[in-house]
């Protein structure tokens, strides 16, 4: 990682053994719908609560007054499932995403526009009257709005942006526009998975939601990859120790960030050898397995898990289901 990266500690800490194995989100699995990793949602909240906390406290010595933006959830879902609930009226700003390989580059940022009222307020020198009714910003309200709030906002994402370790795919943020058109935010595709990052910001005794939206694949193209610090290999013959004495064994730094070869079994079936010389492609191999029938999770030769087939992302995931004990394990061989 480059120096100063403030996120360094924490992906050091994420490599761990229990991180990986036990913390693997399971909630809405689905062959269709995206997730992230453990590590990769772990390594976005941090991201994100920094980010509010810098924010929070440059907004606060802009306006003068205690801002706090908590960072309240992660979650992904089509954009068609934000869009049709978007509220209504909405400070909308649309960013063009710079540098990135997505082929949909647009993030969004919605506010209700009783705390940017509010915000203006302070800003303007006044008390930060909430205001009687919501109108159209004026020309000015709006170049305030740009200049001391937004574009700050955007130049502390891309600082901390440049501290990320990935030299070869720089990205950054721009403004496109500021609008409180619901139409507006019509910026991704409707039937697209995004990101969608939920935030509270609180003045005094008053709160308001703030939603940011990135493409979903884009956050997955700016969270540093997991390296591993040992290369080693477990010899299999303490595998059922590893397994049966976890808690032990990841306090074992050597063994904990190990490596060990991890097979998922889609199903079986034998052909005549006849008929295997014969086999072209577009031919089928029907298994002997039922689509219900559970995906036997092979380590280092042995069967010790079943699970389900899923997606985690771009990539193929097994969802584990059980763990076997040594005489169920035998059952699978």
């Amino acid at each position: 990682m480059v120096s100063g990266n403030p996120f360094e500690k924490y992906i050091i800490k994420s490599k761990s053994s229990e991180d990986r194995i036990s913390n693997i989100p399971s909630k809405d699995f689905s062959l269709t719908k995206p997730q992230f990793t453990s590590f990769e949602h772990k390594f976005l909240l941090n991201f994100f609560r920094n980010y509010v906390e810098k924010i929070s406290i440059k907004l606060s010595d802009i306006i003068q007054k205690k801002i706090i933006i908590d960072l309240s959830t992660i979650e992904v879902l089509q954009f068609s499932e934000f869009i049709d609930f978007l509220p209504n009226p909405s400070i909308i700003i649309r960013i063009d995403i710079e540098g990135t390989i997505i082929s949909t580059p647009k993030a969004l940022i919605v506010i209700d526009p009783y705390i940017i009222f509010i915000l203006l307020n302070l800003l303007l020198g006044s008390k930060g009257e909430a205001p009687t009714y919501i109108r159209e910003l004026t020309k000015l309200e709006s170049k305030l709005l740009q200049q001391f709030i937004v574009e700050e906002m955007i130049n502390e994402f891309n600082s901390i942006l440049s501290t990320l370790d990935k030299p070869d795919k720089k990205t950054y943020l721009k403004l496109e526009k500021i609008s409180t058109e619901p139409a507006s935010a019509l910026a991704i595709p409707y039937t697209s998975y995004i990101a969608r990052i939920n935030t509270i910001i609180r003045i005094e005794s008053l709160e308001s939601l703030q939603t940011i939206i990135f493409p979903f694949n884009y956050l997955r193209e700016i969270i540093p990859e997991q390296k591993a610090a040992i290369t080693t290999t477990i010899n299999p013959d303490i595998l059922n120790k590893i397994l049966k004495d976890k808690e032990k064994i990841l306090s074992e730094k050597n063994i904990s960030l190990s490596k060990v070869d991890v097979i998922a079994i889609l199903g079986k079936t034998e052909v005549l050898f006849q008929d295997l010389l014969h086999i072209e492609p577009g031919d089928i191999i029907t298994l002997d397995n039922k689509l219900t029938d559970p995906i036997m999770v092979k380590i280092e030769g042995k069967t010790k898990f079943l699970g389900t087939l899923g997606i985690v992302g771009n990539k193929i995931g097994i969802k584990i289901t059980k763990v076997l004990t040594d005489e169920e394990s035998e059952e699978y061989q």
